[in-house]
């Protein structure tokens, strides 16, 4: 693109040109190089207008005047341009803009941007050996130009460029059919890397491109890498798949993207018509053929054999599908990429080819991405009218971040008053939207019968039933289908998860979808449909007597508590109720019919004295019956062979449980709760399949089998079952039983057969009640080899022969309990026996100690021995006088003998400004403590936190933000930073008495710009007045914490804090916060933090999630406490809060644990 040489280059001439044509487009198809003195007039000329009749984007510059240098914009036009075009004339070589030009098209060409040269009247020779007037005009600028390595350059380039191939143009040549040859092969070039439509707001799609390209290792040729990316419709898959092949198609000369290759493969000639598109882009031959399926499928095993591809099938759900496109999938080059949309996650482990492929699977959007998402849709921008900020937080629950629901409901409303939002809302909560539903319903109608009948089960039933898996399994055997198998495939379909509770989960849209199903079996009658889960549908059939049939599941349950009158032979009519459950709803009158093919009955609270006469259930699984009013024997529920699970817990008429010898298959029985009962039958301790047997607080209970041999038995609470003086005999080995609990019972010796339980991992023993009686512990105990939790109160005594336990029990070398990583002592009267237990049991690897409630005078000497040792908790230890240095290894601390400075414990980071606040002990201790106090991840969610109690609600002076509410504003920069927090907890005194402790929960919620996210979250108990809780975030928590989010210059921040009621007896209120951090507002001291009114009006009008729709900003209030509706409302005022108050003396609590 070089003109005449002129003096002095016109920089505005040239960003004029350049904004001229990249007005309307980002990039060019083409950039013209060329010597206009040349060509500009003639050749360049038509080519250009011929490039651009075709609507290929070129540019080209008619206003430039020449100068010495080439500019950074010029530059930055060759970089993005897909393609260059050079023309080599007589006099390119003379000018050096022309020269800077090729050298930085060269330079572009190692990117993957295209070069098309034309030698225009001179010999591709010319140029490769620099001779004619290329030559001399090359020893010209040598002579001129000091800079000889620049010379160098631009002869490299000469000679790379002259074998690339392109166009020898001859005055014999016709000139019109060269253009038109030129601009053919330029349109074929453009239509092989145009990029794909990916969507009008790609919010959130460009991170997950991103990473996916990490696992694509585009740079190796050594393989051949294959990538399924799984999800549930509508989730973003196709989306990502387009974003992700623009982003690398220019690494790859042959490629295609073939969509909806699902839809179109149902029949012969939609198939046909994919292996020719396949062929057609990969081979850039548009004639070809394909007669059959099978011809097709050998034609590109054969004509694709060894080239490097980049192949994505959109939308697969079975082998054939890929078969019928990839043939063996084993005969493409090393460096060819393949990719696939899919919602079956084991779709590439069953074409067994040989290549390894990854799994990328799409979860749905985090909730700033929603809410970006759903405005620029609804609104047309991410800054909705502040009156639709409830709607948008209901629409944003109801999508739970599918991006389908978001688009469609976004379209759907925009443009609509406020009481067509609320309308169309409500509507949707009872019936699907039709285009959201369309979509996800292609997964549902690619299931057989067994999975859509468990599909369906799960989504009316079992999702959010808190029953695990293995019960769900054993329900649905009993149904006559296929559960293992089904949920498998579910799971592989993106239809149903698993979580960390073994419990059956689907997103709440894929629920809505089936439920939708059901509906649609009968819109109008109830009665008539396969399933019920509607209270009101369930009480409308039930009093009415609507029933038939087809009813296989009822769910009965009431938020409110409701009453029902049941009638005599209102379940007579539904023969095939599977599924039955009754909650919180108060039933009176009388029943005398139940179906018996029930395989699950929950029936809270079942008023009646007995089961129906002729109620007989033979393939009932589930009998969950808590807190019922059966007062006949019990031989008739026990009779049922195939009863699993039995739930009587809360059953005050049980005083004896009968033989169960007929009732063999039972894996569960809790009875938990049942005062009067007395004697338990020893047919119980042969049952083999008994898994789980819970008799927490059966305080009359004085017999238990006199022996166990359970073979299955993993779980047994016996706590507080306080008249029990006796422990069965284990009369051989039970490796199963891992988990024994015997705290607050009357035994006060146990068996020596105890240690046959080898398979123990967590043991309760003991009673801290006064006057509890000792216990002995027989030496035995030590051969519970694999125990990981012990925890012991009150008195007892181990055998302390340690020679002799060495060679008797276990044979352990230098620890009793080598597997042990959690101890917990609780009101132990005998120091001794905590010495002796921590020095010969305790392995150099426990992790966790707490001492509460016991008399030890002096702290264990276990600094150098216990290395591993990660928590210390101690409680109530009152003559304990003083803790020595602790193993570097503790992370948590929690203990009233503290000396340590707060900016310590919680790990800040050590180039924040001096702490000036010094916690010391308290003026009766004079105990000292490692500096240490990080938190099991089990209990917080913030990295570094420590609590304390008693001493005020006085926050540190280095809190560079203090508020005397429960809230506040600042700003922070283009950077997350650190965040350290302090609240004060206070709680009226009298209230604290009367309850003995207080019990709560505490949040702390963090707003960035309208965007919410939780801080901090956890459960206390205190028996003080008021609490001082300190924690923080290091930056690349937060950054985490708030990812996708991208900062400005001055970013507002906002923290919440707030506490919930016990039992609605007590309510804590937290009267001061403070916070340190770096922040970016307008320096007042300690007296104020000035908000600019621009950012209040931007922040304005986001969306809150976490505490409904109005909150944006703080506003002040005289209040010390805002409400939620109150504190989440527009900031009018923001400022620091900060009192000049001394030092408190702070002493720390032991009671921060898991919710």
């Amino acid at each position: 693109m070089a003109l005449i040489t002129t003096k002095g280059a016109s920089y505005s001439s040239f960003s004029s040109s350049i904004a001229h044509q990249s007005k309307n487009f980002n990039q060019f198809d083409v950039f013209l190089s060329f010597r206009g003195e040349d060509t500009r007039s003639n050749f360049v000329s038509h080519l250009y207008h011929t490039l651009c009749d075709r609507g290929i984007h070129t540019f080209i510059d008619n206003n430039l005047e020449r100068g010495e240098e080439i500019s950074t914009e010029l530059f930055k036009t060759i970089e993005n341009s897909k393609m260059s075009i050079i023309v080599f004339s007589e006099n390119y070589a003379s000018s050096s803009w022309c020269l800077d030009e090729l050298t930085k098209i060269i330079e572009c060409r190692k990117n993957n941007r295209s070069v098309l040269p034309i030698f225009y009247k001179v010999d591709p020779s010319e140029v490769r050996k620099q001779q004619g007037k290329f030559g001399e005009a090359l020893t010209r600028h040598e002579e001129r130009f000091k800079d000889k390595k620049k010379v160098q350059r631009w002869r490299k380039a000469l000679c790379e460029a002259s074998n690339f191939s392109g166009w020898d143009y001859k005055n014999s040549h016709n000139e019109y059919d060269l253009i038109q040859e030129i601009v053919e092969e330029v349109s074929k070039s453009k239509l092989n890397r145009m990029e794909l439509y990916v969507a009008k707001y790609p919010v959130g799609i460009q991170s997950h491109a991103e990473e996916l390209i990490t696992y694509l290792n585009i740079e190796s040729n050594e393989d051949v890498y294959m990538v399924a990316i799984c999800g549930i419709s509508g989730v973003g898959k196709t989306t990502i798949a387009k974003a992700t092949y623009n982003k690398i198609l220019h690494h790859f000369k042959a490629k295609v993207f073939l969509e909806n290759v699902r839809e179109r493969s149902k029949t012969i000639e939609g198939i046909i018509c994919l292996q020719k598109i396949l062929l057609s882009k990969i081979l850039g031959d548009r004639n070809l053929e394909v007669c059959n399926v099978s011809s097709g499928i050998a034609m590109i095993n054969e004509l694709l054999c060894g080239k490097r591809v980049l192949i994505i099938l959109d939308d697969v759900d079975n082998v054939d599908q890929i078969e019928n496109l990839l043939g063996k999938c084993d005969y493409f080059a090393p460096g060819s990429r393949i990719i696939m949309t899919t919602r079956n996650k084991r779709l590439l482990v069953t074409l067994g080819n040989g290549i390894s492929p990854y799994r990328y699977e799409v979860k749905e959007l985090n909730e700033y991405q929603a809410i970006e998402l759903f405005n620029m849709h609804a609104f047309g921008c991410n800054e909705p009218n502040g009156d639709y900020l409830e709607l948008v937080h209901k629409v944003i629950h109801y999508a739970k971040g599918l991006p389908l629901a978001l688009v469609v409901m976004g379209a759907d409303l925009y443009g609509r008053s406020k009481l067509e939002w609320k309308h169309s809302i409500k509507k949707y909560d009872k019936i699907p939207n039709g285009d959201i539903q369309k979509i996800l319903k292609i997964s549902y109608e690619g299931l057989d019968e067994n999975e859509k009948n468990i599909f369906l089960d799960i989504a009316c039933f079992f999702k959010g039933y808190c029953m695990n898996y293995d019960k769900v399994v054993d329900i649905l055997e009993n149904c006559d289908l296929e559960p293992v198998d089904g949920i498998s495939r579910l799971i592989d379909k993106c239809l149903v998860t698993i979580n960390y509770g073994n419990e059956l989960l689907m997103h709440d849209l894929l629920q809505r979808m089936g439920r939708e199903i059901v509906r649609q079996e009968s819109p109008q009658n109830p009665g008539e449909r396969s399933r019920l889960w509607r209270c009101e549908d369930v009480l409308n059939v039930l009093t009415e007597n609507m029933g038939s049939n087809k009813v296989q599941s009822i769910m009965l349950y009431s938020r409110k508590p409701k009453k029902l009158h049941l009638k005599a032979q209102m379940f007579r009519k539904m023969k095939n109720l599977r599924l039955l459950t009754i909650r919180n709803v108060h039933c009176y009158g009388q029943l005398e019919y139940l179906p018996n093919g029930l395989r699950l009955l929950d029936w809270r609270k079942y008023p009646l004295p007995s089961f129906p006469s002729h109620f007989s259930p033979k393939n009932l699984v589930v009998l969950n019956m808590v807190g019922n009013q059966l007062k006949k024997t019990f031989k008739q529920v026990f009779a049922f062979k195939s009863m699993s699970y039995v739930d009587f817990s809360r059953c005050e008429s049980i005083r004896k449980i009968p033989d169960l010898s007929m009732s063999p298959n039972i894996k569960e029985l809790k009875l938990s709760d049942c005062r009067n009962l007395v004697e338990i039958d020893d047919s119980l301790g042969r049952l083999d399949k008994l898994e789980v047997w819970n008799l927490r607080r059966c305080d009359k209970l004085e017999t238990l089998p006199s022996c166990l041999t359970m073979k299955s038995l993993r779980f047994f609470n016996l706590n507080f079952c306080e008249s029990l003086k006796k422990f069965p005999n284990i009369s051989r080995e039970m490796k199963s039983l891992e988990r024994l609990q015997l705290y607050g019972t009357g035994i006060s010796e146990l068996p020596p057969s105890f240690g046959n339980l080898t398979g123990m991992i967590q043991l309760v023993l003991g009673n801290s009640e006064v006057g509890a009686g000792h216990l002995h512990i027989p030496g035995s105990i030590y051969n519970l080899q694999r125990l990981e939790l012990l925890s012991l109160s009150g008195d007892f005594t181990f055998l302390k022969d340690v020679e002799l336990l060495r060679n008797s029990y276990g044979g352990f070398s230098k620890y009793a309990f080598p597997s042990l990583n959690t101890i917990c002592f609780f009101a132990i009267p005998n120091p001794s026996e905590v010495d002796f237990i921590l020095n010969y049991c305790c392995p150099p690897s426990l992790e966790c100690l707490w001492i509460h409630d016991s008399k030890i005078v002096t702290f264990p000497k276990i600094t150098g021995r216990l290395r591993s040792l990660d928590l210390l908790n101690i409680k109530l230890c009152n003559e304990l006088g003083e803790i020595p240095s602790l193993p570097q290894s503790v992370r948590s601390a929690q203990t009233s003998k503290i000396f340590v400075q707060i900016r310590e414990m919680i790990r800040l980071p050590p180039n924040l400004p001096p702490c000036h606040m010094l916690i010391v002990p308290h003026p009766n201790s004079s105990s000292t403590i490692s500096p240490a106090f990080v938190p099991s991840p089990y209990y917080l969610l913030t990295e570094y936190h420590c609590v304390f109690d008693g001493y005020g609600d006085e926050i540190p002076n280095w809190f560079n933000h203090q508020s005397n509410e429960n809230s506040m504003s600042f700003l922070i920069g283009p950077e997350f930073p650190t965040i350290a927090l302090c609240f004060a907890i206070e709680i009226t005194p009298t209230e604290t008495v009367k309850a003995r402790s207080c019990n709560f929960e505490y949040h702390v919620f963090i707003s960035i710009n309208g965007s919410k996210r939780q801080f901090e979250r956890t459960y206390c108990s205190f028996e003080r007045v008021n609490q001082l809780v300190f924690c923080c975030r290091p930056q690349s928590s937060l950054q985490t914490l708030f990812e996708g989010l991208n900062l400005g210059d001055r970013n507002l921040v906002q923290i919440f804090c707030e506490t919930s009621h016990d039992a609605g007896k007590i309510a804590p209120v937290i009267t001061r916060v403070g916070v340190h951090v770096e922040c970016n507002c307008s320096p007042q001291k300690s007296q104020g933090c000035q908000i600019p009114k621009s950012i209040v009006q931007r922040n304005r009008r986001r969306p809150s999630l976490l505490h409904g729709s109005s909150f944006i900003m703080r506003k002040q209030y005289n209040t010390k406490q805002p409400t939620r509706s109150t504190f989440f409302q527009p900031l009018l005022k923001a400022r620091k809060v900060s009192k000049k108050r001394t030092g408190p003396w702070l002493k720390p609590t032991a009671s921060v644990r898991r919710r």
